[in-house]
């Protein structure tokens, strides 16, 4: 493949190479020949050095990728803060993705969700010629839903549904993170399933590796339990708390330490739950690790790891990066029953009845009482990233969707 091939990815609610699913097409891209440029926030969520509208003038390079950042102004709370928010970044979206544009030209832009928005810049380089890829990582109108109930919610969920809509039909090719989402672009979407690929998440074999355990870590308790991930409203964190309240007030359990790695919305209210429960002492909460070999020292010292989100539409279809990376390290994973989360799991998990946050709290007594069964299932698990789940396995199928993308455009190879 020749080096003329140039591509654009866009994303809004992330950065990279945080994004570790965007950082590894970007990355699977480079090594196929693309010249590949990301269009994404700041990864601090602050002011950029760039024009006046926060725009970065120049982009970083980074292994070979080229990296325009801009400044966001994360939403916090309320449908006014998350207008705000996507307008500022629709503007500069748009206003870089026409400084490359101008510069180099691009033959394909990706855009990746959420929010499902941009299709009026899709359209618009779809007209100069590009081919459009749209990169679908959640559900807009569920997640618009779940967070906004009530009347706002139900007329933001009909407003969601026409942009995903847009966004669709405007995509050459769409990419899946699963089979329930490539059912999706098919159902409500209207693409033909010939159009359509499913590109899951999965950690890379080659680095996410398991490590020496760091007993440091477990500051003097006999074992560790650890959640890793984002802490937003539809994560489970709340219902996580629950169950550790169960283990520790009601099962008199005193000798785990449990350890919630992430950051978001909801990491605030969580810390305030367990300090207004005394459980304080018990639960560590150092925030987002971007060190990765820090964080594969926490998954790998963990004996138990911990996927507490809730039965809802959108959690039900979705697929969480976290448990590929639980399954990486080798590790035996609690989870409540989500259909995707079994599909993904199979084995390697303890799957609990939704809702039910003191059989969640058992579940991880149960594993840690029993040793010989953690160690089998996470060599279930860990088999099974290594055979299927691996990114090395979903590399094809990101380039066999950028190949139907250049047929569905007319684009020669």
């Amino acid at each position: 493949m020749s080096k003329e091939r140039r591509a654009v990815i866009v994303e809004e609610n992330s950065a990279v190479p945080m994004d570790m699913r965007v950082w590894n097409e970007a990355t699977a891209l480079r090594d196929a020949g693309w010249d590949v440029t990301v269009v994404c926030p700041d990864q601090t969520y602050g002011i950029v050095c760039g024009d006046a509208s926060g725009v970065a003038d120049t982009p970083e390079h980074l292994e070979g990728v080229s990296i325009y950042r801009f400044r966001l102004a994360q939403a916090q709370r309320g449908a006014l803060s998350y207008l705000r928010e996507y307008a500022s970044a629709f503007l500069s979206i748009a206003q870089v993705c026409w400084r490359i544009w101008r510069k180099d030209r691009f033959d394909t832009i990706q855009f990746c969700n959420p929010p499902d928005i941009f299709f009026p810049i899709a359209l618009f380089y779809r007209m100069l010629g590009a081919v459009v890829i749209f990169d679908h990582h959640d559900l807009f109108p569920e997640l618009a839903a779940e967070q906004f109930p009530g009347l706002a919610g139900k007329a933001l969920y009909a407003l969601a549904r026409i942009s995903e809509l847009l966004t669709f039909r405007v995509s050459h090719v769409v990419m899946s993170t699963n089979e329930s989402y490539r059912q999706i672009a098919v159902g409500r979407g209207r693409i033909p399933r010939e159009r359509t690929v499913a590109v899951r998440n999965g950690p890379k074999i080659s680095q996410f590796v398991p490590v020496e355990a760091d007993l440091t870590i477990k500051r003097g308790f006999r074992f560790l339990a650890c959640y890793a991930g984002a802490m937003g409203p539809q994560d489970g964190l709340m219902e996580l708390v629950a169950a550790i309240r169960y283990v520790v007030k009601e099962a008199g359990r005193h000798d785990i330490m449990f350890v919630l790695l992430g950051d978001g919305a909801a990491r605030s209210q969580t810390m305030a739950a367990l300090k207004a429960w005394g459980l304080d002492e018990v639960v560590d909460m150092p925030g987002m690790i971007r060190d990765k070999a820090l964080l594969r020292r926490y998954l790998s010292t963990a004996d138990v790891l911990l996927s507490p989100e809730p039965l809802t539409p959108l959690n039900a279809r979705s697929t969480f990066v976290k448990i590929g990376e639980y399954m990486a390290m080798g590790k035996p994973v609690v989870a409540f029953d989500l259909a995707e989360t079994r599909i993904t799991a199979e084995e390697a998990a303890v799957y609990v009845e939704p809702g039910d946050t003191c059989g969640f709290g058992r579940a991880i007594l149960t594993l840690l009482d029993d040793p010989e069964r953690c160690a089998h299932m996470g060599e279930m698990g860990r088999q099974r990233v290594l055979s299927q789940l691996g990114w090395e396995h979903q590399e094809r199928n990101l380039l066999h969707a950028y190949e139907l993308a250049w047929a569905a455009g007319g684009r020669k190879k």
